[in-house]
């Protein structure tokens, strides 16, 4: 966050609500830009613009709208209608749940399921050869393809 320590924009408060963000971001491996971004829409009681994030963050106009795509597309934030603007703003979506059912549900239960079944396929090509992979670390696989299944169901409601 030291990009942003010097911010005469941002407040203490706001700084480590940013910062926040981004710990949490990077423990899920999501990129350090989109947590900051996603921070600042968070703290923000107005949509913020692309010019908004690109002077509060001090980050390059690139960077700020890979961010706000991605962001969207996730289902983080939603475009917001600002009468008389011609810049588009952004809101974050207020239900938390949204976004981790877009993340689990998008990205993280599809690439465990094609895991699961990979192998499922690995360990069925080896049945007569089953010292390559120990029985019960295939069995605890498939234990814990269905626990992601009830997790997927969870998800989705």
């Amino acid at each position: 966050m030291s990009n942003l320590s010097n911010s005469p924009n941002l407040t203490s408060a706001e700084l480590e609500t940013i910062a926040a963000w981004v710990m949490l971001a990077e423990t899920l491996g999501i990129p350090r830009s989109y947590a900051q971004i996603y921070g600042l829409c968070f703290i923000s009681p107005r949509p913020v613009t692309a010019v908004d994030c690109v002077e509060k963050l001090k980050m390059s106009r690139s960077s700020v709208g890979q961010g706000l795509k991605v962001l969207r597309e996730l289902g983080a934030i939603r475009s917001q209608f600002a009468l008389g603007s011609r810049s588009e703003s952004f809101a974050i979506e207020p239900d938390l749940g949204v976004l981790l059912q877009s993340v689990l549900g998008g990205k993280i239960v599809p690439a465990f399921q094609q895991f699961f079944e990979k192998m499922e396929t690995v360990a069925g090509n080896q049945s007569n050869d089953l010292e390559g992979i120990p029985i019960a670390r295939v069995e605890k696989l498939r234990r814990w393809r269905k626990k992601l299944s009830r997790l997927e169901k969870l998800i989705s409601r």
